[in-house]
């Protein structure tokens, strides 16, 4: 009987009351996993509108043919019942047998033995009838207990008889040791049984649950089981990861893999659950140590909750770390019991311990890699997953309560960190630390809230990572050490003092990087926000020719950035040499003193042996400082997370009564939202911008309920602050509001639900539309809805009320058509009414509506009031509505209130208005009365004027409606025919993926930006050389230990450690060399590629960054560049040196082993390659998935971040919980994958490399040629071979991947561009001299694929003269003011400026010499100085004198104000800041801005598209005296939607769908009653027409 039975009878014997322990445990457990949920009722009994967990989202899925699989199950578990219970039979025969024999250490052995078996028997019998998670408990439960039992026996089995010293090992006993192999041979079959049982059935759930139509309508392979194997997967698959092999064939086999394709994950990893956990955890679990509560916004809190919710996964981490850092050395042992065999029996004359060694190399190195396989699949895929999603679902949740500080703060303001000291008196504190404090957590900028979103978060949740290096690096530390001792005795203790003096070196480099990368990363922001500005008023810098002086403006910060990259790498490298050279000194030092100073023997077994645990340290020693790093990394993300998490929030909305509220203000004091948790509110550091300190004083109004009230005042008079005060958007200093505000789950509560027309509209519901839109990347129809369930008669109403009808015809998809990012492909009007429609639409009893009329022509104006706001749509909706419209507005309005720099100026009813004199100072002059009440009623309506179209434009089917209401009462009549529906057109193009392998001109593309041949060959010399030099040092080590052996007369040890010295010298400088080499080319494409992309997207036609999303252009930018300066040349360098070095591998060891070794090589390699293959294809379409599905992530941040205002008032939070954290599962899906395809290769990769060491092992003890010292030499080969082969295939997948950022950026730098800059020979400088117009058979498209806009327009323009553009919304009006910058190629026609075609010209010299002031004023931020005089071209004086004329500030003979009024002006002050899109100015403070721009560049042509429009009449009538005085000289021409805007000018054109209808002198149409200008005119109303009459001089 083979020796050792009776240690490991004891050592099973405690794994089984070890497995009852763990029975016990968890049945307590199970009862109590429900408790807290119940608990944590009692304390929050109103219902959580933001609990959007569904019961469904809590399964893993629903199991498929249940039964089948169960009674397969039974008979498994039957048999393994059988198999034991024949163990247990056999041990107590045994029992029996030494009873009888008297031998009492075997009979305890054997009764030991016996109630093992039985125990193993009582639960596989008790487990046959149990399913589900018993059944799983119980599988995992024979497993181990099999395996323990298999592997035990057999090690004492294989032992050979003969012992190392000679002394007999076990006693022969009269017991057959039949019985004992037999016992051995059916445990390792129940083994086999027990380890390939499933522990649950296939499931499926059902996926439209977790994923978009969108993302459903692309799957491409359909299968029942589509959730993660992991559920049900045997104890083998799991190790090894076996059900990914599905994901990984799917990969293989398809095209390119889509997000539906892949398996779905379970329940525990889904983003509702997880939000759900997560939320409660913040409201359970407060982090408090006796007395000590650590400060909010430190990031402790954080952290602690985190740890909480995932205790259970971070304590197995932490475990099986433990175990791993003890098992990294086991293969090292047998290592050494290999060579010391070898040495001590060249003749091989006894096999026998030879093989045991070699078997315990193979299985110790198998075992280590299942366990680590374990460690990294957990804290990869399961713990860094979740920390996401928790993370980036509650700073969703977050933002969807927060105050909207963001737009409201200006860039650049530290706010006072005095904490909420009282309004007036905040103290500001100037000391460095709150400074610092607070730039870290002031998230004004939106971009600073989606870095928050997505680099912290990613940060924190890496952690997931490094946590496991802190358990296992200091036991790895201890038990290397303990090793090193038993091999080199004293020399250990020298070597490893040497690593301690490299510690502080580390340290201080890791203190150097941390620096460098913040710069890095600020100067990356930097850039990412100026190129976010540069597209987002990409117009702006076409119409000015702008596009060199700002590439010249990203490129200085570009260079800035890559001279911290080039800082970062150099740091870099020099560390890699630390971290390289640290174990070579190590070495040599022991060596020395082992060899030269203790005149030791240095043997083979010593050698190999210490270098291998050396190297395993190396590992330990340096991961802990770089962990410390990413743990401080992560500390200060934690902290911004935190801070952002504690930020103000709005007032919680209690859950609808159904009882009308009254909107009541009382005595209230107002100001805009800032964050009083940080700030105190007026201190003087914060008030440098207008939205600072600009305040509402003591407002004491009541609105009337179900009536419209008007809020009308001068521009910048708080008239939307006042609204978001309603909102409870706004800070209330003083006094009470009262406002129904809408319950965040209200969208959500009303989909699906059917309600009859009586009921549809909710008392305390509220809608609100902003003054500049905000519209989703949706279709139209998705954008008016809102969510809601679609009506058919209803929504019909809508869009004839608001106007929409006719765009939709003439959009070619209708209301599907899809609206672009921030609504880019709709006109002003469009967006502005597609807004008004979503309030209109809606289920709100109160409208809050801010200027929703500038944005119209005066007929559609006159249309939305009377059909939409005085429609039958808003009948009993108490509506407040701010414009300036006053008169068209105060006729029908019950209540009007009239602000003047934030205080009432007046508040009544009309009759009240109509007397007091206010109304005088708000319109224009000429017009006091506005008694023209509804007389319009024989005005014909807007839309009929629109409609009496020629019908020979093939619409026939559109009847011309002559009575729009019926017309409203029928629905379009389009719809009726039944015609082919094709899909919408797609304004936003998919976000393309390339499929299949990388092309090969992606690689040329980035080896030349690299560098030329000369670069190449200097970098291939390095590379060989590099390569070399293990060889030279392992091949000098076999020398040296073998010379004590082989050799009669050995050198003296000097001589061989100076030699050892100098190679190891040489290798470590050129290896160090070559990365220099690298990054230098590295640097070098990313300056190349950089420019050609921000060229072509600069001088990309504007139609691309239609199609484009910003968000797109931005990750371009900034995520690929990214990659591209940090992680390719790293990739490219590694995967190369990685395949060069597991070359030099398998060809030294095929040499060292001759044939044999050839054969195992090609065998090996062949496998190698193919598995190598298939992770290759499948990890690639992973990574791009990963990247596609982080851009819908990215937008619903966007939107939500810009629109939460509008957000919150329509009660739409919870639904937009919900889709983000549909858009997270998206997005988590593939990145779980990505990392499940990794563990899949690197366990079968592990598996081959430990085959390649025990077949190394294996020959050597075959072959006697073979010396302990060459076997040493081979052996160490052999055990690098694993690193290199896994990571070469890992790093050469990264490459791919970072070659997709190549690829992506390649696809943007080569964008059709627009026509060339300058043309030869170059217009005069003086040019235009005159002015004149002339346009000569114009016909324009937007597309080749699109009908004609305008349609052979002829006219001419005389210089000097002005002329009106009118014409309803898409009539073509701005398209014709786009031709002239030639945004649109003509299709037909030519334009003529001072009679040089256009089209001759060069854009520059063109769009220099035209000044247009668009409709959506575009301004970049910094300060207002930097806003008008981008370039520094203008004298302060003439900045002012620009200002004045614009009537931002008043004329020079004004006093100045005292310096501390409330409301001061800001436009003053020339330092004043502009926030990020200029938001802290209200629309029409940024139309009389561009305008002043205009003013400082005195064009000879001027175009204005409705320039005005958020403009007071009062102050339109200023400018428009002002444009008569400065541009006396030049052309104007001039789209206006109010009429009094060009009543005066020279001429009036009049388009209509894309024809000039009239083009005459404003009084000669005026006079002809029959002409449409005149009746344009009239629908002003009698009093309105008579003082346009007057004007017009009539």
């Amino acid at each position: 009987m083979p020796p050792y039975q009776l240690e490991v009878a004891i050592a099973l014997a405690a794994s089984a009351g070890c497995s009852i322990g763990t029975f016990l445990v968890c049945r307590k457990g199970e009862g109590k996993i429900q408790l807290p949920i119940a608990a944590d009722e009692a304390e929050a009994p109103q219902r959580d509108p933001f609990d959007v967990t569904k019961p469904m989202d809590l399964l893993d899925g629903y199991p498929i043919d249940e039964e089948r699989f169960w009674s397969k199950m039974r008979l498994r578990k039957l048999a393994l019942s059988v198999l034991l219970a024949a163990i247990l039979v056999l041990q107590s025969v045994g029992l029996g047998w030494f009873i009888l024999d008297d031998d009492r250490v075997n009979t305890i052995t054997y009764a030991l033995h016996t109630a093992y078996a039985l125990y193993a028997l009582v639960i596989a019998v008790y487990s046959i009838p149990l399913r589900d998670s018993e059944h799983a408990t119980a599988v995992v439960h024979l497993f181990s207990l099999t395996f323990l039992a298999s592997a035990l026996l057999f090690t004492t089995a294989i032992l050979p008889s003969t012992p190392i010293p000679i002394a007999p090992l076990y006693k022969t006993s009269s017991v057959p040791s039949s019985l004992f192999y037999a016992a051995v041979v059916l445990y390792i079959i129940t083994l086999a049984i027990a380890i390939s049982t499933p522990r649950g059935p296939k499931l499926h759930y059902p996926s439209d649950c977790i994923y978009s139509e969108k993302t459903l309508m692309q799957v491409t392979s359909k299968y029942e089981d589509n959730v993660c194997g992991v559920t049900g997967a045997s104890v083998w698959d799991v190790l090894l990861f076996s059900y990914t092999t599905k994901v990984v064939m799917l990969g293989n086999n398809s095209e390119s893999l889509e997000i539906g394709d892949l398996p779905i994950v379970p329940a525990n990893m889904r983003a509702t659950v997880i939000f759900a956990t997560m939320r409660s955890a913040l409201r359970r679990w407060k982090l408090r140590i006796g007395s000590w509560r650590p400060k909010p916004g430190s990031g402790w809190e954080l952290g602690y909750r985190l740890l909480r919710v995932n205790l259970p996964m971070t304590m197995t981490v932490i475990v099986l770390a433990a175990i791993a850092a003890v098992l990294f050395y086991v293969p090292a042992l047998f290592l050494q019991r290999t060579i010391v065999y070898l040495e001590n029996d060249p003749g091989r004359e006894n096999k026998g311990w030879g093989w045991v060694f070699c078997a315990g190399l193979f299985f110790s190195n198998a075992i280590t890699q299942l366990i680590t396989g374990q460690l990294w699949s957990l804290s990869t895929t399961e713990l860094q997953v979740r920390l996401r999603l928790q993370l980036n679902s509650i700073l969703f949740a977050k933002t969807l309560v927060r105050k909207d500080v963001a737009s409201s703060s200006a860039t650049s303001t530290p706010a006072a960190e005095s904490g909420a000291t009282p309004v007036a008196n905040g103290t500001a504190e100037t000391d460095d630390q709150a400074k610092k404090e607070d730039e870290e957590g002031d998230f004004s900028s939106k971009a600073q809230i989606m870095t928050l979103m997505t680099t912290d978060v990613d940060r924190v949740s890496e952690f997931a990572w490094h946590l496991f290096t802190l358990v296992d690096s200091p036991i790895e530390i201890c038990i290397g050490t303990l090793f090193l001792y038993h091999l080199l005795g004293v020399s250990c203790f020298f070597g490893l003092a040497v690593t301690c003096l490299f510690l502080p070196m580390n340290h201080f480099a890791g203190k150097v990087v941390v620096g460098a990368q913040d710069n890095l990363m600020k100067a990356r922001d930097e850039r990412v926000a100026l190129m976010n500005e540069i597209l987002g008023g990409i117009r702006m810098l076409k119409f000015m020719a702008w596009e060199r002086s700002f590439e010249k403006r990203v490129l200085k910060i570009r260079d800035r950035e890559l001279k911290f990259q080039k800082l970062n790498y150099t740091i870099e490298v020099l560390w890699n040499a630390i971290w390289n050279g640290s174990p070579i000194l190590v070495t040599l030092v022991s060596f020395w003193h082992f060899a030269v100073v203790r005149k030791q023997v240095l043997t083979p077994s010593i050698a190999f042996t210490s270098i291998s645990v050396f190297n395993e340290m190396k590992y330990a020693l340096n991961a802990l400082p770089e962990t410390l790093i990413n743990l401080l990394q992560s500390g200060v993300s934690m902290r911004r997370i935190e801070k952002y998490l504690h930020g103000a929030e709005v007032a919680s909305v209690p859950p609808t009564d159904g009882r009308p509220q009254p909107v009541i203000l009382q005595s209230a004091t107002i100001t805009w939202a800032q964050d009083r948790t940080r700030s105190a509110s007026t201190a003087p550091s914060a008030a440098s911008t207008p939205r600072h300190k600009f305040i509402l004083m003591d407002l004491s109004v009541e609105f009337p309920l179900g009536e419209l009230s008007l809020i009308c005042g001068k521009l910048g008079s708080g008239k939307s602050l006042l609204l978001l005060a309603l909102l409870g958007e706004a800070d209330l200093l003083a006094g009470q509001i009262q406002c129904p505000r809408t319950p965040p789950d209200t969208i959500a509560s009303f989909t699906g639900t059917v309600v009859p027309p009586e009921e549809w509209i909710v008392q305390g519901v509220c809608a609100y539309v902003p003054q500049s839109a905000w519209l989703r990347n949706a279709s139209i129809r998705d954008n008016i809805l809102f969510d809601l369930p679609y009506d058919e008669e209803r929504y019909q109403k809508t869009l004839e009320a608001c106007a929409l009808l006719s765009d939709l015809r003439i959009l070619e998809d209708g209301d599907m058509s899809e609206i672009g990012e921030r609504g880019v492909n709709l006109s002003g009007g469009q967006k502005a009414r597609v807004s008004l429609a979503r309030a209109v639409y809606s289920r709100a009893s109160v409208v809050l509506l801010d200027d929703v009329l500038s944005a119209v022509d005066a007929h559609t104006a006159h249309h939305l009031y009377y059909e939409c706001l005085k429609g039958e749509l808003m009948q009993g909706r108490t509506i407040i509505l701010v414009s300036h419209h006053v008169q068209l507005c105060s006729a029908g309005a019950s209540f009007i209130v009239a602000l003047d720099n934030g205080r009432v100026q007046f508040q009544g009813d009309r009759e009240s208005f109509r007397t007091s004199d206010v109304l005088n100072t708000l319109v224009q002059s000429g017009a006091g009365d506005a008694s023209d009440d509804k007389e319009e009623t024989v005005v014909p309506d807007v839309e009929e004027i629109a409609e009496k179209q020629d019908k020979s434009n093939g619409h026939t089917e559109q009847a011309s409606e002559a009575d729009s209401s019926t017309a409203a009462a029928t629905p379009v009549e389009t719809e009726a025919k039944p015609e082919v529906k094709k899909a919408p057109r797609k304004l936003v193009e998919e976000e393309k993926r390339a499929v299949g392998r990388i092309g090969k001109d992606i690689w040329t593309t980035y080896i030349g930006a690299a560098g030329g041949w000369a670069y190449w060959s200097i970098f291939g010399l390095m590379l060989i050389l590099a390569a070399l030099s293990p060889v030279l040092e392992n091949g000098w080590l076999r020398v040296w230990s073998g010379s004590a052996l082989e050799s009669e007369t050995p050198k003296s040890p000097t001589y061989y450690i100076s030699v050892y010295a100098a190679i190891t010298a040489i290798g470590l400088v050129m290896s160090t060399l070559r990365w220099f080499v690298l990054y230098h080319g590295g640097i070098h494409a990313s300056i190349v590629l950089y420019q050609k992309l921000l060229e072509g997207v600069l001088f990309a036609n504007i139609r691309f960054h239609d199609t484009v999303s910003r968000g797109r252009l931005l990750n371009r930018f900034g995520k690929d560049f990214e990659g591209i300066d940090s992680s390719l040349p790293d990739n490219f360098g590694r995967s190369v040196m990685y395949a060069l070095s597991a070359f030099t591998t398998f060809l030294t060891i095929t040499i060292v082993g001759g044939l044999p070794f050839l054969l195992a090589a090609i065998i090996l390699g062949t496998l190698y390659y193919q598995v190598g293959k298939v992770y290759g294809q499948t990890s690639r379409d992973m990574r791009r998935l990963d990247s596609v599905t982080r851009s819908p992530l990215y937008s619903i941040y966007g939107e939500t971040i810009a629109g939460v205002t509008v957000i919150r008032a329509f009660g739409a939070s919870s639904k937009f919980l919900r889709d983000m954290l549909c858009c997270a599962d998206t997005n988590s899906n593939p990145y779980y994958w990505m990392w499940g395809v990794n563990r899949w290769l690197s366990a079968r990769f592990n598996l081959l490399s430990s085959a390649v060491v025990g077949t190394t092992a294996f020959v050597a003890i075959l072959s006697p040629s073979i010396s302990a010292s060459l076997a040493g030499f081979a052996l160490a080969f052999a055990s690098t071979v694993t690193g290199d082969l896994l990571f070469l295939v890992r790093r050469f997948v990264g490459l791919e991947q970072s070659m997709v950022a190549v690829e992506r950026i390649k696809e943007f730098s080569e964008i059709k561009r627009e026509p060339p800059e300058f043309i030869e020979p170059r217009p005069p400088a003086s040019w235009p001299e005159h002015g004149t117009v002339k346009c000569e058979h114009l016909c324009i498209r937007y597309a080749a694929d699109l009908p004609n806009v305008l349609h052979n327009l002829n006219f001419e323009v005389r210089p000097g003269e002005k002329v009106g553009v009118l014409g309803r919304t898409g009539s073509g009006k701005s398209t014709l003011a786009l031709s002239f910058f030639r945004f649109v190629e003509p299709a037909e026609g030519r334009i003529l400026i001072d009679g040089i075609d256009i089209s001759t010209l060069g854009l520059t010299d063109l769009r220099s010499r035209l000044t247009i002031i668009p409709q959506d004023p575009t301004i970049l931020s910094g300060t207002l100085r930097s806003t008008l005089d981008v370039f520094d071209e203008y004298e302060d004086v003439e900045i002012y004198e620009a200002l004045r004329r614009v009537h931002l500030i008043p004329s020079s003979d004004t006093p100045a104000e005292e310096a501390d009024i409330v409301n001061a002006n800001v436009f003053r002050n020339l330092d004043s800041p502009v926030s990020e899109g200029g938001d802290n100015f209200s629309t029409g403070e940024k139309q009389l801005l561009c305008m002043a721009r205009a003013i400082l560049k005195r064009s000879k042509i001027l175009f204005m598209d409705e320039a005005t429009a958020s403009v007071d009449y009062a102050t339109d009538e200023l400018i428009s005296k002002t444009i008569r005085q400065e541009f006396a000289e030049s052309t104007i021409l001039t789209i206006a939607h109010r009429l009094r805007t060009v009543i005066d000018y020279d001429r009036i054109m009049l388009l209509e769908e894309g024809r000039i209808v009239e083009f005459d002198k404003p009084a000669t149409l005026l006079s002809n009653p029959s002409s449409k200008f005149h009746s344009l005119c009239k629908a002003t109303g009698k009093n309105e027409f008579a003082v346009l009459r007057k004007m017009a001089g009539i």
